[in-house]
């Protein structure tokens, strides 16, 4: 398996967000977090502008693009410091105009609802000074079609690797049953479960007159 390399996006600019989002865009076609954000089935055409913009506004915040095996798994990486929440990289990625496309409820629910529900958990184990410097794994996949090949183990491992260089812990949401096994493996630690969508949506993201919700588990890792 060759290594894991990593990418600044600025040095690459749209060819890596390209194909970036070529490998995630299958991989969370069905993933329950995204159906629950856009209330219907997330299909490539909604998700991938999504992501255009989401990752867009990564990478005008020092995100670093790290992959294996020629994309075959790849992830995003945010180092201390860097903010997601800096509306002005919001604007220039084109992030509200994305959301604005997709209907005002993917809005309130992508801004608000579950960046709203995460600051519990992270507050709850992260100091003062982890909070403002932390390293932050906003997404990673598999290609459909390398899955249960170790890839994504050694991708997690490679990030790990990055945060012991300078001390720092890591912090991430699993959306799945499935991610969040990968992680407690690799030394994670779940922050209790938060439920998405209470009422409105099933299990699967899609609506659902009350529905039990979406879970995902906040998770933590220190060097």
């Amino acid at each position: 398996m060759a290594s894991p390399r990593e990418f600044k996006f600025t040095s690459g600019g749209k060819e890596y967000i390209d194909k970036t989002i070529k490998i995630l865009t299958p991989a969370f076609h069905q993933d329950p977090v995204f159906a629950w954000l856009l209330h219907k089935c997330p299909i490539p055409k909604l998700l991938s502008r999504l992501f255009r913009a989401l990752f867009k506004q990564a990478s005008l915040n020092k995100a670093i693009l790290v992959e294996v095996d020629d994309f075959s798994c790849c992830g995003i990486l945010i180092p201390p410091g860097a903010r997601l929440d800096n509306p002005w990289t919001m604007l220039r990625a084109g992030l509200i105009p994305a959301l604005v496309y997709l209907g005002p409820g993917p809005l309130k629910r992508a801004i608000f609802d579950y960046q709203e529900s995460i600051q519990f958990p992270i507050e709850k184990v992260f100091t003062v000074e982890e909070l403002k410097n932390h390293w932050y794994v906003f997404i990673m996949g598999t290609s459909v079609d390398h899955r249960r090949q170790g890839f994504a183990s050694a991708l997690l491992a490679h990030m790990q690797e990055r945060a012991k260089s300078d001390g720092r812990p890591i912090w991430l949401e699993a959306t799945t049953v499935q991610s969040r096994a990968l992680y407690l493996k690799h030394g994670f630690e779940a922050v209790g479960e938060v439920v998405l969508g209470i009422g409105k949506v099933g299990p699967d993201g899609m609506p659902k007159k009350s529905g039990k919700g979406v879970s995902i588990w906040p998770m933590f890792w220190r060097p």
